[in-house]
């Protein structure tokens, strides 16, 4: 796991010290090594920067940008023979099937790690080498003898890649903070407005866009070519995923499952440093740790955990597990004091607007387990495979009272109306019956609580475009479109997956996570969705599956959370000024709805709808104070 940089130039060259100050920027990604390499010459100018994270051979094997002399079949790991080599690569991430892929392809390799892989893959099949990968990726190739620079993003958006591109341009990086670090933008009249609108309605600014103008991220499953003669990008998916095509084999898919299980945790249990696992008290990531016990010895095991105060904690399942296991086992209990002092961290570690609060956690989970291990295996993924959070349960209900007649809903809706709607679950039933009577799935999100889950007009667009798509790939089924649509593009690549990569990376600790193996994504089209979720209960074929691992207390126990009180502390009146901050740059912005919806709705109400949207204005806030001001 790494850092990777780079900067196109047609204008004029570039200077060593530029490269420098990226892989500065972006240090904390991989502080056992750094390379660098520099080609000025008479059509363009190229850097490739690299910070390493040493987990494959740790000898200077493993160092980068690694180039490859293809007439001489040579790899060169060192930055002052690169001038000799065809293709040189800068990667970040995992490609765990390297193995297999040198069996299958007869590769002669002379270092232990997948870099190499993956550079004489693309000599022998070019851009389509990804197809072959299972893993986790963001790399750039740069090919002299074809004059192209190569990038790519793994299937689910794992690993980050931002680029800008101005037509003379082309700068690339790991994180925000490289590209920052060599081109000076002014940031508050670069400010991205679309993105603004988008951070406000999911709490996470989708790729492409990024906070600033001009700077993209690459999104997931995607290739991209810049041809250095055109001076042309073009961008293109290699991966879909396949339609929903339910198979009524409950034995078959159980098997079929579970041997899916076993190999994706095995392979990601590949590495020349200490292996451990986040370990929650949650369906996943026991499972992960039970499957674990396989491959090594669990007394030997470092597990990590953290608790919160009151009705927040998942110790007692933690205990559970650990007890059921007996790992060895490090738990700390996250203190309004902690979030405190991370605040700055925070907001330094996430160099754009990020509205995810249980970063907090994760970052601090990340932190412990770095003083004992290099990587750690996670549940990640698990609820978007299997069927597992709230929406999927409600989505599954709405499908049940669409069975009902229209005229009678009509009715339900009538009497919950002239209701005064005091009690939250009348409330619930009438958001559920309002829902039902929707014509067009797509707007499940932009409808819900009379339009105010998704809180701009740009929101509610992106929302509607993705879900129309995910209702495409499922045969308009309601419940397994909105599963698909959290694999996607809602909780995964660029939320919760940036949640997870920005906290463990700023520890230098790599996160491996088994149920993001592309596998089980195309494995959960073929899952019926009434074996996914039914009226009361998610997961249910996980849970089969998984029956003969965990303890039975853990197996039943529905979804839990990972998450901090933090509506509890950020909302103190201590912050309040904070907050009124936050609304005079958005009149600043001229955002006229949403300096609208804050005075009017989020601020004065105060349900768990109204202190997301106070979180993401704090969290926004701070932003801006960091990273504008």
């Amino acid at each position: 796991m790494c850092g990777i940089n780079g900067i196109v130039r047609f204008d004029r060259g570039i200077l060593k010290e530029e490269i420098d100050g990226m892989n500065n920027a972006i240090r904390h990604r991989g502080p056992d090594d750094e390379g660098v390499f520099i080609l000025n010459s008479k059509n363009y100018s190229i850097g490739l920067g690299h910070v390493r994270l040493a987990i494959l051979d740790l000898s200077e094997k493993g160092h980068q940008p690694m180039g490859y002399n293809i007439e001489e079949d040579k790899i060169t790991y060192r930055d002052e023979e690169l001038d000799n080599a065809d293709i040189i690569i800068v990667y970040n991430g995992e490609v765990y099937n390297y193995l297999e892929l040198k069996e299958k392809f007869n590769l002669k390799t002379e270092t232990g790690t997948d870099t190499e892989v993956i550079l004489k893959l693309y000599d022998k099949l070019g851009f389509d080498c990804v197809k072959e990968f299972n893993g986790m990726w963001a790399f750039c190739i740069f090919d002299k003898q074809k004059n192209l620079i190569f990038c790519s993003r793994d299937r689910l958006g794992i690993k980050p890649l931002y680029y800008y591109w101005d037509g003379e341009e082309f700068i690339f990086s790991s994180e925000l903070k490289g590209i920052l670090a060599v081109k000076k933008i002014n940031k508050k009249e670069n400010i991205n407005k679309e993105a603004v609108e988008l951070y406000f309605a999911l709490g996470f600014i989708p790729s492409p866009y990024s906070i600033y103008k001009n700077i993209f991220k690459l999104e997931a499953r995607q290739n991209l070519i810049f041809d250095l003669n055109k001076k042309e990008i073009k961008k293109f998916c290699y991966w879909e995923l396949p339609d929903y095509k339910p198979i009524y084999d409950k034995n078959k898919l159980i098997e079929e499952g579970k041997k899916l299980l076993y190999d994706a945790v095995k392979i990601r249990m590949r590495s020349d440093v200490p292996v451990g696992a986040f370990l929650s008290g949650g369906l996943d990531s026991s499972t992960v740790v039970g499957i674990m016990r396989d491959f090594t010895d669990l007394s030997k095991l470092h597990t990590f955990s953290i608790g919160f105060e009151g009705k927040y904690d998942e110790t007692p399942y933690i205990k559970i597990v650990v007890d059921y296991f007996k790992t060895n086992h490090h738990h700390y209990y996250f203190k309004e004091e902690d979030f405190e002092k991370l605040i700055d961290k925070y907001i330094w570690i996430y160099d754009e607007p990020f509205g995810d609060y249980s970063g907090f956690p994760t970052y601090k989970v990340s932190e412990m387990a770095r003083e004992f291990v290099t990587v750690v295996l996670s549940g990640d993924g698990g609820d978007e495979v299997f069927g597992g959070y709230r929406f999927h349960l409600i989505s599954k209900r709405i499908e049940y009272l669409k069975k009902i007649p229209k005229f009678v809903r009509m009715l339900l809706l009538k009497i919950l109306n002239n209701n005064l709607l005091k009690n939250y679950t009348l409330f619930l039933i009438r958001e559920a019956i309002n829902l039902s009577l929707i014509e067009n799935n797509e707007k499940f999100y932009s409808k819900l609580f009379d339009g105010k889950f998704m809180i701009s007009n740009r929101g509610k667009i992106w929302v509607e475009e993705h879900l129309k798509y995910s209702l495409n790939k499922t045969n308009n089924n309601l419940p397994e479109s909105i599963r698909v649509f959290d694999l996607l593009f809602r909780t995964l690549s660029d939320n919760f997956l940036v949640k997870v990569d920005r906290a463990s990376m700023a520890n230098a600790l790599e996160v491996r996570s088994p149920f993001l193996d592309y596998r089980f994504a195309e494995f959960s089209q073929k899952i019926p969705n009434e074996w996914k979720v039914d009226f009361f209960k998610t997961k249910k074929l996980m849970r089969e599956i998984v029956k003969d691992i965990l303890p039975e207390e853990i197996l039943n126990r529905g979804k839990g959370g990972f998450e901090p009180p933090l509506d509890k502390w950020i909302l103190k009146r201590k912050y309040k000024n904070i907050l009124d901050d936050g609304i005079r740059i958005l009149e600043e912005l001229n955002f006229k709805d949403l300096v609208e919806f804050y005075k009017n709705d989020a601020l004065v109400g105060n349900n768990k709808l109204h202190n997301i949207y106070k979180i993401r204005l704090f969290l926004f806030t701070k932003w801006w104070e960091r990273w504008i001001n």
